[in-house]
């Protein structure tokens, strides 16, 4: 039986090199995926014991079975890919008549399936712009490709072109030595920041950008937390009609191409950062709720990818929290005490999170592991969730305190938004990347942190403060090692004045108050000039209007400032 599990658990590449593999559990392995090389797993072939001639001449059999079974998979493989490959370029040979041919229209295709390389540099390409040197671009890249790619749990890190590629096209390959700049290379973000500032400016007239562009205006949004973008982006992404795709989707009538599933996959990759980004502010998708349920043919489709297990996971998750979005301005939280209807309506959204997450862990296994670790996003569903009873505290002066029910439900989103910074505070692997991810995975902290200073302050003598309290300090010391001084100073003013209010005593400074190295960009750099991160996933004031049934109303084009 060892002997069995041990064949098991490594990849026909990895047994044959000796090397150490990430199991069954996960097709394709690390080192085939990052080497782009076929994983094939084999059953183990049964133990038999020497029996004499015969039993070697059944061995021998056996072998030969196993080959033989080895082969036929290999071709089924080679068949399905070459038959994707031949559909991805018919679709695309097919729009060649309406699409001017550009580097970035190739890049685009390349994405899809389709390869088409040339040895002639492109207008594009980002070392014959100058932009860098060819050992400056390979360092960049390399960093990315290694560090970046898996940042964003539902972005397929296998949308990121090859190198060859990825440099002719301006804008991807510009945005990817932002990104990696501000890791390795702090001198030189704010140039290359700047420069893909002035590639998206470009988009904003002519023909529309193609599907690449639209994909990295996408990521910058979210990796610069540069707000104003996500209308633009979607405005963008219903002028290719990966909404309509996505809507395709679910219609068995037609014909399920490669293409097809990737334009839906992109459309729904922008749904999940509009529920997880813009639970405060209106959603920028029309009707996004139409769309959703579809999601769950990503699944079924004979393209599917890894990365679909985890869209579909967050899509059913933030959903929960878009639902309670919708209903909250209905009910009536402020009344003292709660009813029991509003009682009743915020007990059912915290069962819902509950089975969510006991589901994604029961059955999608790693596909969705990004949610079960930092930043712990899955956690902000709580905090925000029931949060809301917060709407209902009335002045401290008031001789009538909060009811029991409405304090319980404060408490549980304090604890929770405090175990978000514990949990970010104990992953080295969240401390050490947060230098360069602050406007993205820095988001869930900013929640957390702007929660807890609303609720105390409103409901200190009713709650346990102790965590909290030490929880600001932790936060404090993540942004000061990410080089962000002033949201670090920011925070720890305030929690003195926390401390002072709850008398609670302060844990002793770790380290330095002055933090060498960069300047993080998240205040300097923000479009809008609002630090990053701040209030995108606050407590709803009910002020604004709720979009998840009805339309909201086009976007205008977003400017730079």
């Amino acid at each position: 039986m060892a002997e069995a599990n041990r064949s098991l658990s490594a990849c026909l590449r990895c047994r044959k090199k000796k090397l150490k593999c990430g199991g069954p559990s996960q097709i394709p392995c690390q080192r085939c995926r990052t080497s782009r090389a076929e994983c094939v797993f084999v059953a183990p072939k049964p133990i038999r014991r020497s029996l004499g001639a015969s039993t070697l001449d059944e061995n021998k059999e056996e072998s030969l079975r196993d080959k033989l079974v080895l082969l036929e998979q290999r071709l089924e493989s080679m068949e399905a890919r070459h038959e994707a490959q031949m559909r991805e370029m018919q679709d695309t040979l097919s729009q060649l008549p309406a699409v001017q041919p550009s580097p970035a229209n190739n890049l685009g295709a390349s994405a899809q399936g389709t390869t088409t390389e040339s040895d002639t540099p492109s207008e594009g390409d980002i070392v014959a712009r100058g932009i860098v040197s060819e050992s400056e671009w390979e360092e960049l890249y390399d960093f990315f490709y290694n560090n970046c790619r898996d940042i964003v749990a539902f972005v397929d890190d296998q949308l990121y072109p090859p190198q060859r590629l990825a440099r002719r096209h301006a804008l991807m390959s510009t945005f990817m030595c932002a990104i990696s700049a501000r890791a390795i290379r702090h001198a030189k973000y704010p140039t290359y920041l700047a420069e893909v500032d002035e590639l998206v400016k470009k988009t904003f007239v002519g023909a529309t950008p193609d599907l690449q562009s639209i994909i990295t205006v996408m990521l910058l949004s979210a990796w610069t937390g540069r707000t104003r973008l996500w209308g633009y982006v979607a405005s963008l992404s219903a002028e290719l009609g990966l909404n309509v795709a996505a809507l395709q989707l679910g219609d068995e009538s037609i014909e399920h191409t490669a293409s097809l599933v990737y334009r839906a996959r992109t459309w729904f990759t922008l749904c999940c950062f509009d529920l997880t980004l813009n639970l405060s502010r209106p959603f920028v998708i029309n009707k996004m709720r139409e769309y959703l349920p579809l999601a769950n043919n990503l699944l079924r489709s004979s393209y599917c990818r890894p990365v679909d297990y985890r869209i579909c996971a967050y899509i059913s998750g933030f959903s929960i929290a878009a639902d309670a979005k919708a209903q909250f301005p209905k009910a009536q939280l402020q009344l003292n005490p709660l009813r029991q209807a509003e009682i009743d309506l915020l007990r059912s959204f915290d069962q819902r999170i509950d089975q969510w997450f006991c589901q994604i862990n029961s059955t999608s296994g790693a596909q969705c592991q990004h949610l079960t670790q930092p930043p712990y996003r899955s956690g902000l569903l709580i905090s925000y969730i029931n949060g809301t009873a917060i709407h209902g505290i009335e002045p401290e002066s008031a001789s009538k305190p909060p009811d029991t029910n409405r304090l319980e439900f404060l408490q549980k989103a304090l604890d929770n938004a405090s175990l978000l910074i514990r949990t970010q505070f104990e992953s080295d692997n969240f401390r050490r990347r947060l230098r360069y991810t602050l406007d993205y995975k820095g988001v869930p902290t900013y929640q957390a942190i702007s929660f807890i200073l609303k609720a105390i302050p409103a409901a200190h003598q009713y709650l346990q403060c102790g965590e909290s309290v030490a929880a600001l300090h932790q936060a404090a010391q993540m942004f000061e090692e990410a080089g962000c001084a002033d949201a670090a100073r920011d925070v720890r003013r305030e929690q003195r004045k926390i401390a002072q209010l709850t008398q609670i005593i302060l844990p002793q400074p770790t380290g330095s108050d002055s933090t060498a190295g960069f300047a993080s960009s998240t205040n300097s750099h923000t479009i809008d000039g609002r630090t990053a991160g701040t209030g995108v996933l606050d407590i709803p004031t009910f002020l604004d209007t709720a979009t998840w049934d009805e339309p909201f109303p086009i976007l205008d084009l977003f400017m730079f400032d």
